[in-house]
């Protein structure tokens, strides 16, 4: 791959998530030095009228807008001329790096999540688990990169930052410090790779995306269940088979894996309340270096 010569940091793409916007802030105010020797280093705030409004969205979801094999015909949402706007800004970033600060109300502590299983995503994983190992890798590479619907995929090279948990429309010390150092590692690590001054990056074991698990309602649209209590806030913890991942009102355990041990994580995220998406599951996987 060619050499990256300029990193976008980009946050509010979801404007009720607060830690993205205040490192912004902090770069902006000269208190986080996120220049490198190697390539430029810039940072904006993606859905300002979101961030005004402290709301995730105006009318759709901004980091699902930017598919190239998007159906949808809301071609005047504020979100999709927004994408549009966006994507004929930077589309042309073939030396460019995006990195999508967001927050999570799950407990997924410092996790990293990575599109594509290609080498340098690969070798960025081994990266921040050699500098954190307590961070999270998660590869959501089951679609294509054209197919990806989030907004880092503008460019030839993103990746997102999934902290928490955080309440939305709150800001903790404790996530802020954490997205701040793998932001930070993340910025190290491609100064590195330009000056191709990696070293010793070791196989790692990362989580994979598999499927979401949704939640049953009644014909009014009412929830019969409700994650079970057991996994509550356990993100990336395993669930064998045989385990409940969901309980229903009257007490009866659902028990849906058809595989032998799963990793759930995205656990009551509240954003995705709406749909009803309960958690999302994963496999851990070995990863090499080659």
């Amino acid at each position: 791959m060619h050499k990256l010569d300029n990193v976008l940091i980009l946050a509010g793409t979801h404007g009720n998530e607060l830690s993205g916007i205040y490192i912004n802030k902090l770069i902006k105010d000269k208190l986080y030095n996120a220049q490198r020797s190697s390539f430029t280093v810039t940072s904006q705030i993606v859905n300002s009228n979101a961030v005004q409004s402290a709301s995730r969205f105006i009318d759709t979801d901004l980091n699902r807008e930017f598919s190239s094999v998007d159906n949808n015909q809301d071609t005047h949402s504020h979100e999709r001329l927004l994408s549009q706007k966006f994507i004929s800004e930077h589309n042309q970033g073939n030396n460019q790096l995006m990195i999508d600060l967001h927050n999570t109300t799950s407990n997924m502590g410092a996790t990293l999540i990575l599109l594509s299983n290609d080498q340098y995503y690969r070798k960025m994983g081994a990266y921040v688990k050699q500098q954190m190992p307590n961070a999270n890798i998660l590869f959501e590479d089951e679609k294509s990169w054209s197919e990806q619907a989030y907004l880092c995929t503008t460019a030839k090279y993103g990746v997102m930052i999934e902290v928490g948990a955080q309440a939305h429309g709150s800001l903790q010390h404790k996530t802020l410090s954490l997205m701040l150092e793998l932001l930070t590692v993340l910025l190290d690590y491609v100064e590195k790779d330009n000056l191709d001054k990696l070293q010793d990056l070791q196989e790692y074991h990362a989580f994979y995306y598999t499927e979401e698990v949704h939640i049953p309602v009644d014909k009014e649209g009412m929830r019969q269940a409700m994650v079970h209590p057991a996994i509550c806030g356990k993100d990336f913890d395993v669930v064998k088979q045989g385990q409940a991942l969901l309980i229903t009102l009257s007490g009866e355990e659902i028990c849906p894996l058809n595989t032998l041990e799963t990793y759930p994580h995205f656990i009551n995220e509240s954003a995705y309340c709406k749909k009803n998406i309960a958690m999302a599951l994963a496999d851990k996987r070995l990863v090499t270096i080659e």
